[in-house]
């Protein structure tokens, strides 16, 4: 039996793996019915964009929790979803489901893809003066509005494999990346700094966290004990400013004061890190200092990096 058809838990981690079968490394991405959904929004009936992972094929009709009768959708496509076979609504289309030789499709019976992406008709054509000033003049509009910025950094000490440098630009590929090395007679400290400067919803600065999770992950059950690092720390911020101007004049100086002076093999969040996402139902700020350990991982991922460091 194949791996995709194993029956497996439904939780977040299988939810953001399978937002990356479906979406690739995207933060928002549209449903089958044609409903907007943010990574960073799983399972969060307070955002506009909130999604979850839906059966196919209901339960109800027989359906099993496996990788070909799962599909991320909004959370009120799944409400209208529901148990309803093989026919239902969601967002005013009508949709059926239909047995594609070993596995079940949801298709659209008006015949037209929902699926399919429509060409990007929002980009400006700044040849045209009058489509290049209209833009300008929708920017000046939004300059005092407050800003959010999200930032991360991962200390690394003594690395011996550049390409856990690579691997991690990967993970932060809409964000800005600088590195610094510093050393002495016993060790070498690789500094990565990933900032986000357009985070305006707290579905933002959820998907920067669940990142940063995947990272731990990874660090602390693959590259630690496999020997490509000694040690690591992951720090996560939120800061807030008035307006865009005041961030030019402070982003550029946000400072990570480690918890300790030597790294802890884990991650540590910010208080408004914690307001802003499913944290605050996990741990409590911190009250002797700006960081929290927020030390959780994907436990799904632990396990198969385990078998893959045995492996080798």
């Amino acid at each position: 039996m194949e791996k995709t058809d194993e029956i497996m838990e439904l939780n977040r981690e299988t939810a953001m793996r399978l937002w990356v079968r479906d979406f690739g490394k995207v933060s928002k991405a549209v449903d089958f019915a044609g409903r907007e959904i943010a990574k960073g929004a799983y399972n969060d009936r307070n955002s506009n964009f909130g999604w979850n992972v839906d059966h196919i094929l209901p339960q109800s009709q027989g359906g099993k929790t496996t990788d070909s009768n799962l599909i991320c959708c909004h959370i009120l496509t799944n409400d209208e979803k529901a148990d309803k076979f093989p026919c239902f609504v969601a967002n005013g289309k009508r949709f059926e489901i239909v047995k594609v030789q070993n596995h079940y499709e949801i298709r659209e019976v008006d015949g037209s893809n929902s699926n399919k992406k429509e060409e990007d008709t929002g980009k400006i054509n700044f040849y045209d003066s009058a489509s290049g000033v209209r833009y300008f003049k929708d920017l000046k509009g939004i300059q005092n509005k407050p800003r959010f910025v999200g930032s991360v950094q991962i200390r690394i000490k003594n690395l011996t494999n550049t390409a856990v440098v690579d691997f991690i630009e990967n993970f932060f590929d809409e964000e800005n990346i600088s590195y610094s090395l510093s050393q002495n007679y016993y060790s070498t400290e690789t500094l990565i700094t990933a900032k986000n400067y357009n985070m305006p919803t707290k579905d933002e600065t959820g998907a920067l966290l669940d990142k940063c999770v995947l990272l731990n992950t990874y660090m602390q059950y693959y590259f630690c004990p496999i020997g490509y690092i000694d040690s690591y720390e992951i720090l996560y911020r939120v800061d807030y400013f008035k307006e865009k101007r005041e961030m030019y004049l402070k982003a550029q100086n946000i400072s990570f004061e480690s918890p300790s002076y030597k790294l802890n093999n884990s991650l540590f969040i910010n208080e408004l890190v914690i307001i802003n996402t499913e944290a605050k139902d996990k741990v409590q700020p911190n009250q002797y200092g700006e960081y929290t350990e927020y030390g959780y991982i994907f436990t799904k991922l632990k396990e198969d990096l385990i078998k893959e460091v045995k492996g080798n």
